[in-house]
């Protein structure tokens, strides 16, 4: 999609993120989605639609320092908000440093699926008209429900459209309507430009475009972005040793000689457990669990993997497939990998068919090839939760 990357000397883009969020219960702006937050898409949204215009983000006053930290580095300037919504506008437009014929476009932080185009077609729009807004319009039948529950009437939804934001305004219509309103109060500023006789154009845009008010439309929004996907591998190698009890996948091989390790040395737990590690870019198992902490001396590694699988939760992340070949002479792995398969699938809480256990000899060559050893590599999938 193409991008403004003029100098727009006129326009200016004003995010409001000045609110305090009763009704989500939390910060909503700072709520994670996609890899970065809301109030991040929100920024990235308009300014991918004019790139090199001026910024401002209208934040909430104790939180003023963090924002610009937080997007200092993108070129956004950040001002506080007011008592009301209407004061955190107006004091954002104000910072913009525009003249009265100069374009302002003003967006909510809590709004992160608007497209490029649709910001564009809004300055187009407040160019051509001096006032624009985005809106998308009603499909459904629309009831006035009164206090006590039922329902009144039926409101004919010919013309009906839901107000969406980013709304334009040249400057001087903008200001000449403070000025005539004064201290009364309004939704946004199409309503204020309205309520002093003036005329505002209507874009309709994608209705995806939603405000996250509530938990649940935050989860709607979730679903209009892709899932992130990250792919982990981990190979481990262990030596056999005899007098030991032979671990693989977490299920005792009995009558096999085992390998050495500090751990119960579960090979292809370890390349699994490393694997989901790489995944989140968190190190390798020595790091969480090295060998020199007597803690771990002897213990099952069903507990790294399950180690790992909760990091992977924390970060908002979740396994949903493995892929492991073991590299062995010895033993036989046929007998047993159904087994094998089914406790991975039980350890990383995935269904059979999710999990895909392969194994193979070396044919005669290297220490695999002499019986010396067991290789393990595993690749995981992980996907947001």
């Amino acid at each position: 999609m193409a991008t403004d990357t003029g100098t727009a000397p006129d326009l200016a883009l004003v995010i409001v993120a000045a609110g305090s969020a009763r009704r989500f219960g939390a910060d909503k702006l700072l709520q994670p989605l996609a890899g970065a937050t809301v109030l991040e898409w929100a920024v990235r949204a308009v300014q991918a639609a004019f790139l090199s215009a001026p910024t401002i983000l209208v934040a909430h006053p104790d939180r003023v320092g963090e924002m610009r930290t937080r997007f200092g580095p993108r070129g956004v300037a950040v001002v506080p908000g007011g008592a009301r919504r209407q004061d955190s506008v107006r004091n954002g437009v104000e910072a913009t440093g525009l003249s009265d014929g100069g374009v302002v476009l003003i967006h909510d932080g809590a709004r992160p699926l608007v497209p490029g185009g649709d910001v564009r077609a809004v300055a187009a729009a407040a160019r051509r008209s001096g006032a624009a807004l985005l809106v998308a319009p009603i499909p459904d039948t629309v009831k006035r429900v009164g206090a006590d529950g039922l329902v009144e009437e039926t409101v004919p939804r010919r013309g009906l459209a839901r107000a969406l934001t980013p709304q334009g305004f040249r400057l001087e219509i903008l200001r000449r309507a403070w000025a005539v309103a004064r201290d009364a109060e309004w939704t946004d500023e199409a309503a204020l430009v309205e309520s002093v006789g003036g005329r505002v154009e209507a874009v309709t845009g994608d209705a995806r475009n939603v405000k996250v008010t509530r938990r649940e439309d935050l989860d709607a929004v979730a679903a209009a972005f892709p899932r992130r996907v990250r792919v982990g591998q981990g190979v481990d190698v262990h030596p056999f040793a005899a007098g030991r009890a032979l671990w693989l996948c977490g299920v005792e091989l009995t009558g096999e000689t085992g390998l050495a390790g500090h751990s119960d040395a579960d090979v292809a737990l370890h390349a699994v457990t490393d694997a989901i590690l790489g995944a989140c870019a968190a190190g390798d198992i020595g790091v969480h669990f090295p060998p020199s902490d007597p803690r771990w001396k002897g213990a099952a590694s069903a507990v790294f993997v399950a180690y790992a699988v909760r990091l992977a939760a924390e970060r908002g992340m979740r396994v949903v497939h493995c892929d492991l070949t073991l590299l062995a002479e010895q033993p036989r792995i046929g007998p047993h990998r159904e087994a094998m398969r089914a406790r991975l699938a039980e350890l990383l809480d995935l269904g059979p068919d999710d999990v895909g256990l392969k194994a193979t000899t070396c044919e005669g060559l290297g220490f695999v090839g002499r019986r010396e050893g067991v290789v393990a590599m595993a690749m995981v999938t992980l996907e947001q939760a």
